[in-house]
């Protein structure tokens, strides 16, 4: 028999699974999307969450976003401390694929770590031959209890003489944080204005212009941190990423980022930095977070 998903459509179910989830380091990315879900505080990219084997004793979460501007976007996430059979697994990619998609061949982006990745292409793969695929392999890094109470008694970075903290005007300057953003695609404009309008963002001005900001993606992580070359190596990302953690940390939520594997000036300088903990498995190797892009060819 057949695995089968439970979708959490109450919103008593909803803020459990939201609670399960901030439990583990493997679902980070469900707990501030289903509050934007709860609060419709991100309308743009409305949210269904599905279970198994039950929202009581949950193994797997599985999260899709009908985003209004870009591609869907889907999560997927193993409880800690759980296994789950490969076929069985497969078989629930499946019905998920179906349940969200239906009989359309649609391009969508696939959140998740790196084991459930690999399954998620054997299922593409078994379902068709003409899909392709994009990865993206980044390390995770979250905070800890700890690294949250310092964060919140450490000042904001004094930025040099001439810059200032101030916030980005979505409407008039939307564009330049997206054209800053070396994965924009279509659509991507709108759905940055969105993210400006509605969650947290970071800015550093210099002469009355952005240099320096940051800001959270609807699934909460943050996203398209950037200094413009002429204002380099003043310490204006650390001082965007300070603030952010802050606004994150004052609406209740935990600070999470990715950063690529390849990126070795930004991971070296998370790993040094006393306020990320690197996601890690029990010998201390660091966990991939893949994010795949599939189409149609």
């Amino acid at each position: 028999m057949k695995a089968t998903l439970i979708e959490i459509t109450t919103r008593e179910n909803l803020r459990r699974a939201q609670a399960q989830c901030s439990r583990h380091v493997s679902a980070i990315y469900f707990p501030f999307s289903i509050h934007t879900q709860l609060e419709d505080s991100f309308p743009e990219s409305p949210v269904r969450v599905f279970v198994y084997p039950n929202i009581s004793h949950p193994k797997m979460f599985f999260m899709f976003k009908d985003n209004e501007f870009i591609k869907p976007t889907l999560a997927l996430a193993q409880v800690s401390g759980t296994s789950m059979n490969r076929l069985e697994l497969i078989d629930l990619i499946n019905e998920f694929r179906t349940r969200v998609f239906g009989a359309k061949r649609q391009p969508h982006l696939v959140i998740a770590e790196e084991h459930l990745i690999k399954m998620y292409g054997v299922a593409m793969r078994l379902s068709s031959s003409d899909w392709t695929n994009n990865d993206l392999r980044l390390s995770l890094f979250y905070m800890t209890e700890s690294q949250k109470k310092l964060a919140m008694t450490t000042p904001l970075p004094n930025v040099p003489h001439g810059y200032y903290y101030d916030e980005i005007e979505p409407t008039e300057e939307a564009e330049i944080v997206n054209n800053t953003w070396k994965h924009a695609g279509a659509g991507d404009l709108e759905q940055t204005m969105a993210k400006l309008l509605r969650l947290p963002s970071s800015c550093v001005r210099f002469n009355g212009k952005p240099v320096a900001f940051e800001m959270i993606d609807p699934a909460g992580f943050f996203n398209n941190q950037y200094v413009f070359e002429d204002h380099r190596r003043k310490g204006l990302g650390n001082a965007v990423e300070m603030d952010l953690i802050h606004k994150t940390l004052s609406i209740g939520f935990s600070p999470f980022k990715t950063v690529a594997k390849d990126n070795k000036i930004v991971l070296d300088a998370s790993i040094a930095n006393k306020l990320w903990t690197m996601w890690s498995d029990e010998d201390g190797n660091a966990k991939t977070i893949v994010f795949q892009t599939w189409r149609c060819d």
